[in-house]
């Protein structure tokens, strides 16, 4: 899915907005996931996703054909009734199964978003989310048991579903409920059968940012719209940090539509000071001038106090300890080496709770790192900055002393993300405990590699290794991931 090189014989629309076209035909991908109408090429070519060998159409039975001409090549015909099943033993394999004994926290109330898809098809007849989660689910079980014929199946309904997804958006009326479901849908597919890096997953996203800020006035208020924003903004967050940008540059409108779209869910509130993180992440990246730094230092601490406060809610709401150390080493499996890495690790209430302490423990490692860089900045300036005010040897010292202060804490947020891996990676987790690791392990892995904890970093790689043999494909891209080279755009091209 990478893609051609830039050429100037491009599609149209490339061409006159001036970025680099992918030059799928007939239409480009580039212009689907955006949004965007492709104008086309003026001549005829396969899409990317399609394969060299015509599959026929599908049919009202389950049919496994070999073509004469190539007997290795399967086509499967899926009719409704088990493109359902599919999609169902996707599901139970995605969405973790409570042990006997857990319940649901109250953070989330019992809310997933997968479990809320089935409403959208609720006495309608869509095209487009049908043909998502068939070809998700026939590339999810494909993948896990071998079968070549069903990957090829998932690969063509996915092609098929761009197709409808680009004639949708084109129309008066958009469904933004259902289109955004079906971008969400695309992301998870991309996720899960990564075979572009992150290029196919980064314009999925880019394409659910269009639709937002061209629709959002048409987005309900109901329980699917507020997970479906609380996923969309998440990827927007993980983009904007691996790019050192704003997420508001991406998606502006993200701000004003959290007031409306979050709900009282301590989720949605560490989701929101995480968005506002990148925003200092921008800033603090292009490294700013002595008199932008200290009112970039005030707006760091202004969010290390709202996500205190946001702790304090979080204990507020349990009669009991949130999570408790646990000793079990064989929760991670890792090689002998690495499992000394992390000698204690951690066991959580529930699910949303441990999720709703990544996402915070992740925000105080970047707020963190924050201050690290910012007092690295102020301990090498030239002397001749010194010069032009009275400061002492001492403060140079206190300078150095503070960098070192923060440099431990922000170990100490990398550290607790790791401690908590083995309890997402249990078996009744399924995939979702392993998809909620990926973003907080990648930020710990960055912290690691750039500050030269090389068995830290080690260690994270290996748990990559874990979750792209539990069906998470992108953590193969993740694994060694050259964050420079990401942030300049040509990881995944």
């Amino acid at each position: 899915m990478g893609g051609a090189p830039w050429r100037s014989n491009g599609c149209n629309t490339c061409r006159k907005r001036k970025v680099k076209c992918d030059f799928q035909r007939p239409q480009c991908a580039r212009c689907l996931r955006g949004g965007h109408r492709c104008e086309g090429y003026e001549r005829d070519r396969k899409f990317i996703h399609t394969f060299a060998d015509p599959a026929p159409g599908p049919s009202d039975a389950l049919t496994v054909q070999s073509q004469a001409e190539d007997p290795s090549f399967t086509v499967i015909n899926v009719n409704s009734q088990i493109r359902s099943q599919l999609f169902s033993l996707f599901v139970d394999s995605y969405v973790p199964s409570l042990p006997v004994g857990q319940v649901n926290f109250r953070c989330q109330q019992g809310s997933d978003l997968f479990r809320e898809f089935p409403s959208i098809m609720d006495g309608k007849n869509s095209q487009l989310f049908d043909r998502a989660v068939s070809a998700l689910a026939s590339v999810f079980v494909g993948r896990k048991v071998g079968d070549d014929g069903l990957m090829r199946h998932g690969v063509m309904l996915y092609n098929n579903a761009i197709q409808i997804f680009s004639r949708l958006i084109s129309k008066n009326g958009l469904p933004i409920q259902e289109v955004l479901s079906a971008n969400v849908v695309f992301q998870l597919y991309e996720v899960i059968n990564s075979t572009s890096g992150f290029a196919g997953w980064m314009a999925h996203m880019q394409g659910a940012n269009a639709v937002v800020a061209r629709h959002r006035k048409s987005l309900e208020r109901d329980e699917l719209s507020k997970l479906l924003v609380r996923q969309l903004k998440l990827s927007n967050i993980f983009h904007a940090i691996g790019k050192s940008k704003s997420a508001l540059l991406f998606c502006p409108m993200w701000r004003a539509l959290s007031p409306t779209m979050s709900s009282d869910d301590p989720i949605d509130e560490i989701i929101d000071i995480l968005m506002e993180c990148t925003v200092l992440v921008e800033k603090i990246s292009s490294s700013p001038p002595e008199s932008e730094v200290q009112r970039l230092e005030l707006a760091c601490w202004s969010l290390r106090h709202q996500i205190q406060a946001w702790y304090r809610r979080l204990q507020g709401s349990s009669l009991g300890k949130l999570y408790t150390p646990n000793s079990d080493l064989t929760e991670v499996p890792l090689s002998p080496s690495a499992k000394s890495t992390f000698p204690h690790t951690f066991h959580f209430v529930a699910l949303d709770v441990a999720e709703a302490h990544m996402l915070c423990w992740t925000a105080l490692l970047i707020l963190s790192s924050f201050f690290h860089r910012i007092e690295c900045q102020r301990e090498y300036q030239p002397q001749a900055v010194y010069a032009l005010s009275p400061v002492s040897e001492d403060a140079k010292s206190d300078d150095q002393r503070r960098s070192e202060y923060f440099l431990q804490e922000a170990e100490f947020y990398a550290n607790q993300i790791c401690r908590s891996v083995g309890y997402f990676i249990k078996p009744h987790m399924n995939i979702l405990g392993g998809h909620n690791l990926l973003f907080p392990v990648s930020m710990a892995a960055k912290f690691f590699y750039g500050n030269h904890f090389d068995d830290k970093y080690q260690w994270c790689q290996e748990v990559f290794a874990v979750l792209d043999s539990i069906g998470l494909g992108l953590a193969n891209v993740l694994q060694g991931t050259p964050w420079s080279r990401y942030k300049l755009g040509e990881v995944g091209s």
